[in-house]
Order: C-alpha cells, then sequence, then structure tokens
C-alpha cells in the first residue's frame, strides 16, 4: 500500500529499521499469536499525540473555522493557529513519521502473514487480522494523502504529487518518489477491497471490521468524487443493522462512553495506555490545557434546541477572553485522559450518501429526494424541531457540507471538506480573521525537512521549495 521507507534524517534510521516498542520484534511473526500481537502494534501509532489523539484531529479544526488557540496558552499548535506553518514544525514531522510507520509495521506483518500456513481453524481469525492490516495501511495512506498533497479535484486526472506507494519490506533503505494523487486513491482502494474481502461482520472495539473498511471505502470515494460508489458503500453500512444513530437524549452522554452504537471505528485509549496530558482532551478541558476554544462563527451555526450545542459552552477564560466557548467533546481529558477520538460514525455515514446523492441529483433529480431524506436524518436527530431541509442544486450540496461542519466539528475534518470542496478558507483565530482563496498551498501541510534531506527523490509541496 501506499507509505514510505522514510528516512528519518536525525537518527539516520528508516522506518524499517525501527521496532515498535508495543508490538513483537516483526522478524519473528511466525504464528497466529504473533501475527495479531504485531497488528496490536499498528493500531498503537494511531493512538499517539501526534496522531489521533491529538495532531491530526486538531489541525484540520483549528487550520480553519472551527477553532482557535486561545490568547492564554501553553505555546502548542501555535504556527497552525496563525496560517504559519513551517517545514520543520515538529507536530507535521511528527505525524509523517507516525503515518509512514503504520505503513512500514503493516507491511512487514503481512509480508509474515502470507508466508503463515494456517490450520483450517485458525484461517478465519487470520483472514481477519490480515484484513485489519490491509485496513489500517489504506487508512494511515488516506490520511497521508488527505494531509499532505491536494485534493483529488486539484488537476484534472489527479496527476499531482500525492504520497510513495510501496507494499513490500524492503531489505535495505529505499528512497521512493511520490506517485501521482490518482495512483495513491487506486492503491487505497485496492486494500480496501483486500481487506472487505477477508474481514468479518462481528464488533471489535478499537479495531477494522466488515463494515469499517466499507465506511472508509465510502469516505475514500467521497474524496475521489466517485459519487456513485460512495452512495453505494455507504448505502452497505448504512443497511448494517450492527451499528445504529445514537438518539436525541444519549447524544451528549456518547461523548463520555466508549463504542457506542453509532461508532464505526474509534481509537482505542484505556486509563493505562493514553496520550495523558499530550491528548486533545487535555488540550480542550479548561481543568488541562485547555488551549483549544470553539469559535463563536460554528457555535451560533447551531440553533438553541440543537443537541450538539450542549458541546460547546460558553464562558470566561480567566487570563484569556472574555467570552469563549469551550469544546466538551472530549470530557475525559483531564480525569481519566482515555477518549477515544472517533475516526467513523454512523452519522457520517448518512452524510456521505447525501453528499454523493445531491451531487448525483445535479444531473439525476431521481436523487433528490433520498439526498434530503439523509440529510434531514441527521437534522433532526440533532434538533428534534428543526424544520425539515427542502434545497435543491447546488444549495442542497452546500448544506450537507454545512451540516457536516456541525456535525464532525472537532473531529478532524473541517480543513479537508473545504479544500475537497474547493471552497476558501477563513482562518479564525483569538483576535483575528483571515480569509485564504482556494486553491492555496498552505491547505495542505509541507512534507518535512527532514524527510526532504534525507531523501533525494522526495518531491516538496509547493510554497515550501
Amino acid at each position: 500500500m501506499a507509505g514510505a521507507a522514510v528516512l528519518l534524517s536525525g537518527c539516520g534510521k528508516s522506518f524499517l529499521e525501527l521496532k515498535n516498542p508495543q508490538a513483537i520484534d516483526f522478524d519473528h511473526i511466525s504464528d497466529l499469536e504473533s501475527l495479531t500481537t504485531a497488528s496490536t502494534g499498528v493500531y498503537s501509532l494511531f493512538k499517539q499525540s501526534n496522531y489521533y489523539n491529538r495532531t491530526f484531529t486538531v489541525i484540520p479544526e483549528l487550520m480553519s473555522d472551527n477553532s482557535f488557540v486561545s490568547i492564554k496558552n501553553s505555546g502548542r499548535y501555535l504556527n497552525e493557529d496563525r496560517f504559519t506553518v513551517t517545514n520543520g514544525d515538529s507536530y507535521i514531522t511528527g505525524a509523517w513519521q507516525l503515518m509512514n510507520q503504520v505503513v512500514a509495521n503493516a507491511n512487514l506483518a503481512l509480508a509474515a502473514g502470507r508466508a503463515i500456513s494456517f490450520s483450517a481453524a485458525e484461517q478465519a481469525q487470520a483472514n481477519q487480522v490480515m484484513g485489519e492490516l490491509y485496513a489500517c495501511r489504506a487508512l494511515a495512506c488516506f490520511d497521508m494523502v488527505r494531509f499532505f498533497a491536494q485534493p483529488y479535484r486539484f488537476t484534472a486526472d489527479a496527476s499531482h504529487p500525492g504520497i510513495p506507494i510501496y507494499t513490500e519490506p524492503a531489505s535495505q533503505i529505499i528512497y521512493p518518489v511520490r506517485e501521482t494523487v490518482n495512483k495513491s486513491y487506486q492503491q487505497i482502494i485496492t486494500d480496501l477491497k483486500q481487506a472487505e474481502s477477508l474481514l468479518g461482520n462481528a464488533k471489535k472495539n478499537g479495531r477494522f471490521t466488515l463494515a469499517a473498511a466499507q465506511a472508509l471505502l465510502a469516505k475514500v470515494y467521497l474524496y475521489q468524487e466517485d459519487w456513485v460508489n460512495a452512495e453505494l458503500y455507504a448505502t452497505k453500512v448504512i443497511d448494517n443493522t450492527s451499528y445504529s444513530l445514537l438518539q436525541n437524549q444519549n447524544y451528549v452522554a456518547g461523548w463520555a462512553a466508549k463504542f457506542t452504537a453509532e461508532s464505526i471505528l474509534e481509537i482505542g485509549n484505556t486509563s493505562t495506555s493514553n496520550s495523558g496530558s499530550d491528548g486533545i482532551g487535555y488540550f480542550t478541558e479548561q481543568n488541562g490545557y485547555g488551549d483549544l476554544l470553539a469559535t463563536q462563527d460554528l457555535y451560533d451555526t447551531y440553533t438553541a434546541t440543537d443537541v450538539r450545542r450542549q458541546l460547546i459552552v460558553p464562558g470566561v477564560r480567566v487570563g484569556g477572553e472574555p467570552q469563549a466557548y469551550f469544546i466538551k467533546k472530549y470530557p475525559n481529558g483531564v480525569g481519566s485522559k482515555d477518549d477515544n477520538p472517533k475516526v467513523l460514525r454512523k452519522a457520517e455515514i448518512y452524510l456521505i450518501r447525501a453528499e454523493a446523492r445531491a451531487e448525483l441529483a445535479l444531473t439525476d433529480a431521481s436523487r433528490h429526494a433520498g439526498a434530503l431524506e439523509d440529510l434531514n436524518t441527521i437534522v433532526k436527530r440533532a434538533d428534534t424541531q428543526a424544520a425539515e431541509v427542502d434545497l435543491s442544486g447546488q444549495a442542497l450540496v452546500d448544506r450537507v457540507l454545512l451540516e457536516r461542519r456541525k456535525e464532525l466539528a472537532f473531529e478532524g475534518n473541517r480543513l479537508f471538506d473545504l479544500n475537497r470542496k474547493g471552497k476558501d478558507v477563513i482562518n479564525i483565530q483569538s483576535d483575528a480573521q483571515t480569509t485564504y482563496a482556494y486553491p492555496h498551498n498552505r491547505f495542505i501541510m509541507p512534507i518535512p525537512y527532514n524527510e526532504i534531506n534525507a531523501n533525494p527523490n522526495m518531491e516538496q509541496n509547493p510554497g515550501w521549495r
């Protein structure tokens, strides 16, 4: 799958040379038990503070109109807040390294798994673990292509630079090139189709299942603007009765809970295995750092009867903003510090299908009713007093995007959504607001300096050369 055997120039090692401290030695995978243990090591990378536990979740919200860093702060993410990211940024570098390490370790585990002869009694479980590894690799690459490459529609044939792609472990350090975005997406889809053929439907908390792979496929197709397949795969997940939307009265409490009926894939933190004070909850909770605040602009999009408004609490930040809006989607950030970032929820799947159908309805009126039904399912779940949305054409497409903003706030989607839809980005700070017109070099992150310095074949993004 995608991902590079990328060099860490600071220590002179490639990712292939790094041993995962939470997994067995990848050179000694010889049976189902050791393969399963290796997969656990791959999953552990997603919950590092520079991946889903903070950086990758925070930055797409911070560099848009959903959140900003308080004037009273601990010094974290100030460049992202100000839209002045550099190619030496430690958070961006950390994310790049972790995404690539997921790919490298998954490659090692998959190669070892393919070489094992499993017994008939073990085969179903072996298929499950292998499917999870393919899906983990796909997720890391999808995250990488969203973070470090312009969206699929940026060029007519998606021929602009994507991410490095390799699918086998290397016996020596390699210096990969960036493939096109088109090739990057094709490999991600190939991995997810392989995962789909191997995974079972049984729920596995914190791990990929058939529904999770199909949900990620729906999202990948959405970003690729393959509306037909986005609708197809979203429907597979919506029809899966193992998952259901939380009811309105349970919505707020659901953010303090783990693995609710709505959650298709989430990062599995525990009270003994989490990012501690480096987690996103500590960054949002006022008894922790409390640096990350919601914008009033976002708060004002919710009606007074919208249950989601309860996850943004107005108040005074002592020593900071006299009118602040506190984020409450990660309520365990100071206590047990083990909030689980949600990667895929059934609510998003409804909105994926709504968007796909709304886009198809621009040329096929028969898709219009279905788009409205999906959109109103989420609107009415959040606000039982809301009027039915009854829009059409581009106004409906834009209304779905607004609902994604409201439903998925602080979950790491906003900048990606604006960029893939070709929208301008309004960067809101505590005391300033700047509009950046699409397209823009700074809507994606720079390839880290360490990587450019170590790999002569690595192409930098425009604006950082």
